[in-house]
Parts: structure tokens; sequence; C-alpha cells
């Protein structure tokens, strides 16, 4: 898709450097994410070298557990191929990022004996606009496309596009021809992460303990909607099983593992610190 606008904005006499790409949009979110974060940890009197920290600690784990939740997919296409190309070309997973990017910030914490709520409810604003941004950057980079829709607002993706070689590859259309009109699902997340985004700040506005609990709410809405996404995912390379893509599978398990720590918090309100946090240090 990426092509198309820029052509767009040659024809308008606008400069290419407007249309960031998915990496650009990457860093924007890395940082974006980051002032976020230490505005909040601030506002809340924390500690912003602390957190800072974290946060690093934070992006190194997505990078690392991005591409190797998509390696660890790939090993029965590696065994079936007899060789490692599937795995040294995986791509890269949201999910895999998040979880890791999450173990990893805990991690830090842990050994640095501070408390995990405060810091989660800190990232989880920006959190939700990262994934709106790298999302775009989805869009524009062409995966994660839907299937075909009739709906008014489904997209063509041009020829050479991943959505129009696999439709290309089924007999669809011709190899010199764009997409069928499918779902653009990368904005359907994008817009997904502004949700959650928004509903994590207000929680922040509203309740002034800070234990997780508007991070949770950040899972808990990405993990429903992505769940719902997932039906309408094209893009098939996505592992499956039992009826259920690999994300499905990780959705119902944030929500289950959620719905545990919210049990376990009832269980000890009665005690100071109780929380979503106080639970995840138990």
């Amino acid at each position: 898709m990426r092509p198309v606008v820029l052509a767009w904005l040659a024809r308008h006499g606008l400069p290419s450097f407007l249309l960031l790409d998915y990496f650009q949009l990457a860093a924007v979110a890395c940082v974006l994410g980051s002032m976020l974060a230490l505005r909040q940890t601030a506002r809340d009197g924390g500690s912003r070298v602390h957190a800072a920290r974290a946060i690093a600690c934070a992006y190194v784990g997505a990078l690392v557990g991005g591409y190797l939740f998509e390696a660890l997919r790939e090993i029965p296409a590696a065994l079936a191929f007899g060789g490692w190309h599937p795995i040294t070309h995986a791509g890269r997973a949201a999910y895999g990022g998040l979880l890791f990017a999450i173990v990893a910030a805990a991690a830090y914490l842990k050994l640095a004996r501070l408390p995990l709520g405060p810091f989660f409810d800190s990232v989880s604003v920006g959190t939700g606009l990262t994934f709106t941004l790298v999302r775009t950057g989805c869009f524009l980079a062409g995966c994660d496309y839907g299937v075909p829709t009739a709906l008014p607002w489904g997209v063509r993706f041009p020829a050479g596009s991943l959505a129009a070689v696999d439709h290309a590859r089924r007999g669809l259309v011709p190899w010199s021809a764009a997409s069928l009109p499918v779902h653009p699902t990368q904005l359907y997340e994008a817009a997904l992460g502004a949700v959650a985004a928004g509903v994590a700040a207000l929680v922040l506005r509203r309740s002034r303990r800070r234990d997780g609990r508007a991070f949770a709410a950040f899972l808990l809405v990405y993990a429903c909607g992505r769940f719902l996404i997932e039906l309408l995912r094209g893009d098939h390379d996505r592992g499956h099983a039992l009826g259920l893509s690999t994300s499905q599978w990780v959705s119902l398990a944030i929500v289950v593992a959620l719905a545990a720590l919210a049990a376990a918090a009832l269980r000890s309100r009665q005690g100071e610190g109780g929380g979503f946090a106080a639970s995840a240090r138990a």
C-alpha cells in the first residue's frame, strides 16, 4: 500500500517524507510510548530512572520476543523444508513482542525490588498507542491483511503485494492485478490499540491506585478485540490449532490469566496492596 500512497503524494505535489514507513512508525511509537510512560511515572511520584531502565528492557524483550515467537512457530516448516530458511526469515509477532516485553520489564523490576503495578500502569496508554502506530505501518507494508469483503471500506492492495500474490496463487485474480477488496485488519487493530489506550487512560484518571489495573484493562480490551479481528484475517500462515489461530489461543490465555489474577486480588483485598500487581507478585 505504501507505493500507492507515495504516488498519491506525488500527484498532489507533496513530499514523500510525509509518509513514514513501518520502521519509522515503530521508532516514533517507541519514543512516544516512552515519553508518555515517563510523564505518568513523574505524575505518580515514581522513579523515572528505574522506569526508563524497565522500558529499555521491555523494548529489548519486544524485539527478541517478536522474532522468537515466529521462529518457534516456523520450526515445523523448517523441518519440512529441510533447512533453516523458514526460521531465519521469520517475521515478527505482535503478541510475542508484547509478552516478552512484559516478562523483561517485570524481571528488571523484580531485580530492583520495585512494585510491578505502578510501572505497568504508566506504560498502559503508550502501549496501546504503540500498537496503533505499528499496525498502521503494517497496513502500509501490506502484511496482516484480511479476508475478501464486499463492504465499502474494503481495500485493494496493489499488484505484487502479499494479498495480491496470495489471491493470484489461489486463482482469484491475475498475477498482474491488484488483490480483491479485503478487510483492512491492520487498521482495525490500529483502532483497537487506540481504544485500549483510551480505556487505560480512563482507568488511570478514575483510580488513584497504581496496582496494575490500568494495564490489565488495556490487556483485556486488546485480547478480546484481537480474538475477534483474527476471524477476519486473510493471511493463512499464522499457525492454527483446533480451529483457532495462535493469536486467538494467546488471547484466551490472557483473559483466563487476568480472570485468575482478579479473583486472587478479590481474595486479598482485606490486606494492604491488594490488586492486579499484588496478585502477580504472589
